[in-house]
C-alpha cells in the first residue's frame, strides 16, 4: 500500500505522528509545509513535497497546491491518502474524488463544538472524516468517531 501523508506544520503534523503506528511499515510520502518544525521532524524521511503557504485565504497558494496535487497524485497514484489537515489537504481530497483515491480526513483534537474549515469543505470529498470528540458525530452525519489520537 502507497500512502500519501498530508498534514499542515505545527499540531497538524503531531497528529499525523501519534498515528505513526498506522503508517510507519507502509510505503509513503510526505505532503507539508517547509517549515523548522516539519524539516526537522522529517529529516529522515525518503519522500516529501513542499506545498506553499500560508492556505488560509491565500487564493494564488490554493492554486498551486492543486497544481501540486495534480501533479503529485498522477505520478505516484497513492493507494490511499491519510491527513490531519490543515488548509494544505483540501486541493489533494477534491483531486482524489475525482481520481478515485480513497481518503481519510482526521479532523484535529481541538475542535471540539465544529469542524474546521478545511473539514467543511473537505468533507463531501473525503471517503471518511474522522473526529475525535463523540458529540461531532450527531452534529456532522457521515462522520465517525473512534477515540482521540492525541
Amino acid at each position: 500500500m502507497r500512502l500519501m501523508l498530508i498534514a499542515s506544520s505545527g499540531g497538524h503534523i503531531y497528529e499525523m505522528f501519534c498515528l505513526r503506528r498506522f503508517w510507519e511499515g507502509k510505503d509513503h510520502f510526505w505532503v507539508t509545509f517547509p517549515t523548522a518544525d516539519a524539516k526537522y521532524l522529517l529529516q529522515e524521511e525518503r519522500e516529501v513535497y513542499w506545498a506553499a503557504y500560508p492556505t488560509v485565504r491565500n487564493i494564488p497558494n490554493l492554486l498551486r497546491n492543486l497544481v501540486l496535487a495534480h501533479k503529485l497524485l498522477r505520478k505516484h497514484k497513492p493507494d490511499m491518502i491519510l491527513t490531519t489537515g490543515s488548509g494544505v489537504a483540501a486541493p489533494f481530497l477534491w483531486l482524489a474524488r475525482l481520481y478515485g483515491i480513497p481518503s481519510v480526513f482526521v479532523e484535529s483534537i481541538t475542535r471540539i463544538t465544529e469542524i474546521s474549515l478545511t473539514g467543511r469543505i473537505s468533507k463531501p470529498f473525503a471517503t471518511k472524516l474522522l473526529v475525535q470528540w463523540p458529540e461531532l458525530v450527531q452534529k456532522y452525519p457521515g462522520s465517525e468517531y473512534h477515540g482521540r489520537i492525541v
